[in-house]
């Protein structure tokens, strides 16, 4: 899986947007030969019309359908996979259903319910749902939910860290997630895969629903 719309950059700010069609046809195939493949399976196209993060401005702000346009040649070249989205609204996600998306990935935890509807919307499609920042993020000031009082609690109920309640939540919720939750450490890493294992009874799901 790759992600396109924006580009490293030697910057105080290391990232740029590069949302044109030709911009994002020059990111597949430098991934292509980075990655030594004769395809990308899926790519996420990065929209900009909101954060979190960098918002477009002049000629980085493009149509949706000029680039699905061009992702849709590159998948029909044999280039790319599938198509999936990031950082949509419900009504970009609904513009591109024709284009046949396969995933989305929008910022989404147990207290940011911010994309319920487009989750909603993928779940009625059978598009698989991979929420980023599930638990939070020093980016644009966005909280863990870890830190919640009510998280807290049933933790110790569970005997399991707040995290690893945060993200069972999210499994729980829809069933056609895919979580990817990003750590540098090990012991981050082993206490996220400790997710899967935690089961939230009927009482603490509806805890952890009312914080949305």
């Amino acid at each position: 899986m790759s992600k396109v719309g924006a580009r490293r950059v030697d910057a105080p700010v290391p990232l740029a947007l590069a949302q044109r069609p030709e911009e994002l046809r020059e990111q597949i195939h430098l991934d292509l030969r980075s990655l030594g493949l004769d395809q990308v399976p899926v790519v996420n196209l990065r929209r900009a019309d909101q954060g979190p993060g960098l918002i477009a401005e002049g000629d980085q702000v493009v149509p949706l359908d000029d680039q699905l346009a061009e992702l849709i040649a590159l998948r029909n070249e044999g280039l790319i996979g599938a198509i999936g989205l990031s950082n949509v609204s419900t009504e970009q996600l609904e513009q591109a259903l024709p284009a046949g998306v396969v995933c989305v990935q929008n910022a989404y935890s147990v207290i940011d319910r911010s994309s319920e509807k487009q989750l909603a919307l993928c779940a009625a499609d059978g598009i698989a749902w991979v929420p980023y920042f599930p638990l939070g993020s020093a980016f644009d000031r966005i909280p863990s939910p870890a830190g919640q009082p009510v998280v807290q609690k049933i933790a110790a109920e569970h005997g399991a860290s707040p995290s690893a309640v945060c993200l069972a939540w999210i499994l729980a919720h829809d069933e056609h997630t895919a979580l990817i939750p990003g750590t540098r450490s090990v012991a981050h890493l082993e206490d996220n895969l400790h997710a899967a294992e935690v089961r939230l009874g009927n009482e603490a799901l509806a805890e952890l629903d009312a914080l949305g």
